[in-house]
This record gives C-alpha cells, sequence and structure tokens, in this order.
C-alpha cells in the first residue's frame, strides 16, 4: 500500500501537480514511515505546498487584511503539524511567521471589542460567536473563557427567571441546569435550579392497590413493582414517598387534615396520590398434549444388481412412530389506575392496562435414529395401503428436524406472572414519566 502511494506520488510529481503529489506521500508514510522515497517526496513536495501557504500569508498582510492573515497561517501551521507528525520535517517561513506575529493581536483586539460591544448590548449570541472565534485563534486571549460564560450562560439565565416566576419549573430546571452543566456556576442558577425542582416536583404517595382477582399476592408485588420502576427513572420530577400507616387521600381537605399523622418529621408531603385495582389475574397452566405421529425410518442398503453383479445403493422406509407434544401457558391481567393531586383532585395521568403473557412449546421426540426420520403417514404397519404417504422431500425433513431438537422447557406460570407485572408497572411508570404539566 505504501509502495503504490509513492508511485502515484512520483507520478503527480512529474506532472508539476505538487499538491497530489505531496498528498499521495502523504498517504504512503502513514501506511508505512519507514518508506524512504515517500519521505524524500513529501518532504519536497510538502514544503512547496507549505510555502504557497506561506505566501498566502504574506500576500493577506500587504493587503492589510488581518483575519486572511491569521487564518491563512492558521491553515499553514495546520499542514506542518500534519506532516511533521509523520517524521518529516517542513516548515514555516520566518516572514510569514513574523505577518502573523504582527496581525494576531490587532486582529484579536478588534474582536474582542466588537464582542464587548456586543455584549453590553446584550446581544449575547452575536457576542458568543466573536468570543469562540477569538478562542479559537487564542484560547488564553484576556480572559476569553468568562465571557462566553456570561455570552451563553445569560440568556439561559434570563428565561429561566422567567420559567420560574410562571410556574413553569421543568422548563426553569433545564435551563439552570443546562448553566450548572456546562460553567459549574454562574450567578445564582444552582439555588434557582434547586428551587425549581422542589417547586416542580411531584411527590407520589402510593396507596395500597386493589386486588380483585384470583391471584392473591397481585396487588402486593404489582405495588413493589411500581414503587421500584418510579424510583429508577431518570426523571429528578418524580419522587415516590412513604407514607405509613398508607391514608385514602380522595380530597385535599381530607389530605390537608390527615398529613400530621401521615408524614413523619422531616419527610416530604405527597403532591399526588396513586390508587389502583387489579381487575383480572388469570393463569392457565396449561396441559402436556402428546399426539402420536407416524413416519418412516430412512435406510440406505447395498445390493447387488442380478444383471450386472454391481453393487448400488437403495433406499427402504420402515414405518416408525414418534411423539408430538406441546404445551402453553399463559397470563392474562387487566390494572386500572389513576394519578391524582392532592391539591386539586384533577386525574393526571390514568390508563386501563390489558396485558397477556404466554410461552408455548411444541416438539418431537423419537427413541430411534433422529436423524434418518422422515415424515409420512401410514395406515397399517404390516401391508401397504394407498393412503401411504413419504414425505422425503428437504423442506418436511427440515420442519421434522426442527421439531425434534426444538426446546422442550416451558415458562413456568408464576414465572409469567413475575413477567405480566413487570410489563404492567413498567408501562405505570413509562405514562408517568411522560406527563408533563407544561405541556
Amino acid at each position: 500500500m505504501s509502495k503504490r502511494y509513492a508511485k502515484k506520488g512520483l507520478k503527480f510529481e512529474q506532472a508539476g501537480l505538487y499538491e497530489m503529489a505531496a498528498e499521495m506521500y502523504y498517504q504512503s508514510m502513514v501506511a508505512n514511515p519507514k518508506n524512504v522515497d515517500a519521505a524524500i517526496g513529501l518532504k519536497k513536495n510538502g514544503q512547496r505546498l507549505l510555502d504557497d501557504k506561506g505566501f498566502e500569508v504574506s500576500k493577506a498582510y500587504l493587503s492589510g487584511d488581518d483575519k486572511a492573515v491569521v487564518y491563512n497561517y492558521i491553515e499553514a501551521k495546520a499542514y506542518m503539524n500534519k506532516v511533521n507528525a509523520t517524521g518529516v520535517s517542513i516548515s514555516i517561513s520566518p516572514m510569514a511567521q513574523g505577518y502573523y506575529d504582527e496581525a494576531k493581536p490587532r486582529y484579536l483586539s478588534k474582536l474582542y471589542d466588537e464582542a464587548r460591544l456586543l455584549l453590553e448590548e446584550e446581544k449575547f449570541r452575536e457576542s458568543e460567536l466573536l468570543f469562540a472565534e477569538i478562542k479559537l485563534v487564542d484560547p488564553l486571549y484576556q480572559g476569553v473563557d468568562e465571557h462566553m460564560k456570561i455570552s451563553q450562560s445569560e440568556p439561559l439565565y434570563r428565561a429561566g427567571m422567567e420559567f420560574l416566576i410562571n410556574g413553569l419549573y421543568r422548563s426553569a430546571y433545564a435551563n439552570f441546569n443546562s448553566i450548572i452543566t456546562t460553567h459549574g456556576t454562574y450567578k445564582d442558577s444552582k439555588d434557582l435550579r434547586d428551587e425549581a425542582l422542589s417547586k416542580g416536583m411531584i411527590t407520589i404517595a402510593i396507596e395500597i392497590i386493589r386486588n380483585n382477582s384470583s391471584y392473591k399476592d397481585a396487588g402486593t408485588i404489582l405495588q413493589s413493582r411500581i414503587v421500584s420502576d418510579l424510583n429508577g427513572l431518570n426523571n429528578p420530577f418524580i419522587k415516590v414517598i412513604d407514607t405509613k400507616p398508607t391514608q385514602q387521600y380522595s380530597s385535599p381537605q381530607q389530605h390537608s387534615s390527615s398529613i400530621g399523622v401521615n408524614i413523619k418529621v422531616g419527610q416530604l408531603a405527597p403532591k399526588a396520590v396513586l390508587k389502583g385495582t387489579v381487575l383480572k389475574f388469570d393463569a392457565n397452566d396449561g396441559k402436556v398434549k402428546r399426539e402420536e405421529k407416524r413416519g418412516y425410518l430412512k435406510e440406505e442398503i447395498i445390493v447387488k444388481d442380478k444383471d450386472t453383479g454391481e453393487d448400488r445403493k437403495e433406499t427402504k422406509y420402515h414405518k416408525v412412530t414418534y411423539m408430538e407434544i406441546s404445551r402453553e401457558n399463559s397470563v392474562e391481567a387487566a390494572f386500572q389506575y389513576q394519578l391524582n393531586s392532592t391539591e386539586t383532585s384533577a386525574v393526571l395521568v390514568s390508563d386501563a392496562i390489558n396485558q397477556n403473557v404466554s410461552d408455548a412449546i411444541r416438539y418431537a421426540t423419537f427413541s430411534g435414529d433422529k436423524n434418518k426420520l422422515v415424515p409420512g403417514y401410514w395406515e397399517f404397519t404390516d401391508k401397504n395401503s394407498p393412503k401411504d404417504k413419504i414425505d422425503d422431500n428437504p423442506g418436511a425433513v427440515k420442519a421434522l428436524q426442527n421439531l425434534l431438537s426444538a426446546n422442550q422447557n416451558i415458562k413456568s406460570v408464576s414465572t409469567l406472572q413475575l413477567e405480566t407485572i413487570e410489563k404492567i408497572s413498567s408501562r405505570v411508570a413509562h405514562k408517568i414519566n411522560q406527563y408533563n404539566p407544561e405541556k
């Protein structure tokens, strides 16, 4: 690969296309840093290309274009660093370096003054773009990071304050959290973020879930799972709280009158209560179904031809039986719930969930050589019949072989019950997580 690139580079060089030659020699050096021909070619053509870039710096300087000087130099230096990383040394002309050293402070000073003026005029986005440009050229220039922080954070801070005043606590939290994540601190963003979270958080108390089903533990297990799933949400505005003994908060008045005995010292009061009922939780522990099937055992034998005396293969089919076994376990459940505000009794979230979970197996067993078993049908064991049929075709044989190697283990009803509960609780948590009072 390295030699091939070097050959291409030589062809371009001979054609006077030194920029393309330099690139081919560079690729050759990347593939093999010990390729001497590539190193010589890259040094020659790369330096020539770098000199052209340096000439662009000089030309911009003579025309009084400080911006072009700066960016042409940055481009030239990037190319020099790229080539030098291969071990081939090329350098920018001292003249181009001097022009850059002179133009850079003038250009940055001009940008800085413009950016500061825009910032004072509260044109935050425009000033941010200029500060970003300054940072690109000189990351340490006159506290550019602090100015960037202001131009980026102030619009978010002001919008966050507006959200907070207007009761849009989640939007306010998002703004203040974005500031903190990006810049660590800015004014009192952390305190305001905490305030937005505190005011916007939905603290949820879960009543004992009623169980009207035949599965006696359905309500208890489902309640525990819902608590776990809600606590596992990556949502700072959802918090499940423990209120013991659990009370029925059917109205704001009842909530306020009972809160004193329900909430321990320092414990949060619930802003919402989840009430749910398991309407149905039926389990079907399926019976094993066994069906005897008729087929053939395929046998290949060697027989001697009576006419020629030569050996030849002959296929014989022996009538056999095998068993096909099937079973299905299933659980069918129905659950409905409501998440009600303890302040207004309004329904925040509600859902009626019907969940069916099942597992089925179907397989075949045979006591003989499974690899020689062929599907089919026969009428009598001891004589042939017009109804006899041998399905010795690839599709039918493969289908039978799949049954013979199929899974024979079925999920138990208790496993399916837990899976059903997990699916229901996951849906409850997902729907509550999607609830956003600001939308």
